[in-house]
């Protein structure tokens, strides 16, 4: 009797438990595209994210209010970083090629409205930009990739540069020699940032000075290949609780690690292999959207990825982002 009870007693806690457990998070699909797409950047004011297709030479623009995706086409080369600016909605800085650019969204001619604003890597002219985000203080920190040829890139050709718009017609040199310059994420007290080189397979954090600018004691935080993670580590962002999220390209996945600790923490499966990129979007910020590529991707490969190259949207986390930085540029919609 007293058997049955404890039995009855201990069913009764299962039970309660399964009954608050969070349900497993919900994975959409967006938007389906057949290039490479990456760099989200979510813009809270317009509620709107941006995100772009580097093969396809296109910024998009998903209005999360009506679900309605616009499209802008960058006839001068590969498209591949897009952040918004301050005190000016609808003004987005992209980069294509080695150069980075001021564009109206909704201007009509968009290369005849497209307002050089700095160009990089000099000398390199197979290099182009990559990857960068807007630190608190409004500076965008972005990074470059060397020649790539059927996915194997030039090593050590390229560089991690801060701009600001006092600096913008030499942007200042930060890391070198870099191989592809990937995700950036800052903790919440802007004492240390996170980067990605993505050969290295490492994630790397730097103790950083946000009123100098400044980076030192670079050391690695996580390691792919110690922790038997596949693929390659490539986008990233942070939560609220200083979690870092990294895209693995080559991997399939998404995966949380704890940034005090470098311990992995979770791991999320996508029904494709080139995921790309990360942002925490959406009216309370608790969405993650997850970019992804189909780039050289073979036809027995897209049979079984036929979502390959699709925008994601991960809900049920348990976990949200902070709104992103904008970059800072006095009187930009007049330069």
């Amino acid at each position: 009797m007293k058997v049955n009870i404890l039995i009855a007693v201990f069913l009764t806690v299962l039970i309660n438990i399964n009954a608050y457990r969070s349900p497993a998070p919900l994975i959409k699909n967006i938007f389906r595209s057949d290039g490479h797409l990456e760099g989200p950047h979510w813009s809270t004011e317009e509620n709107a994210l941006y995100f772009v297709d580097i093969t396809g030479q296109k910024v998009h623009r998903l209005d999360v209010q009506t679900g309605n995706i616009t499209t802008k086409y960058i006839s001068y080369g590969p498209v591949s970083l897009v952040v918004t600016v301050k005190d000016n909605p609808k003004l987005i800085l992209v980069s294509s090629r080695s150069e980075m650019y001021f564009l109206p969204w909704d201007s009509e001619s968009v290369d005849k409205s497209l307002r050089l604003l700095t160009v990089v890597d000099l000398g390199l002219p197979d290099n182009r930009i990559n990857d960068g985000k807007v630190d608190a203080n409004g500076r965008l920190w972005f990074g470059t990739i060397g020649n790539e040829v059927a996915g194997v890139v030039d090593q050590d050709k390229a560089t991690l540069y801060m701009l600001d718009e006092h600096n913008y017609a030499h942007p200042e040199e930060k890391v070198r020699p870099v191989s592809v310059s990937n995700g950036i994420a800052w903790t919440s007290d802007n004492k240390y940032m996170f980067y990605i080189d993505s050969p290295t397979r490492n994630v790397d954090v730097f103790d950083f000075d946000l009123s100098t600018a400044t980076l030192r004691n670079r050391r690695t935080l996580f390691s792919f290949q110690a922790n038997n993670v596949t693929g390659v580590p490539d986008g990233m962002t942070i939560d609220t609780d200083g979690n870092l999220w990294v895209a693995c390209y080559k991997g399939g996945k998404v995966i949380k690690i704890d940034s005090r600790a470098g311990k992995l923490l979770e791991q999320h499966k996508l029904e494709v292999s080139q995921v790309s990129s990360v942002m925490w979007g959406g009216p309370d910020l608790s969405t993650l959207f997850v970019t992804t590529s189909r780039r050289d991707l073979s036809p027995a490969q897209l049979a079984q990825e036929p979502e390959a190259g699709s925008l994601f949207a991960i809900q049920g986390t348990g976990s949200r982002g902070f709104p992103e930085n904008q970059f800072v540029f006095a009187d930009a919609d007049k330069y």
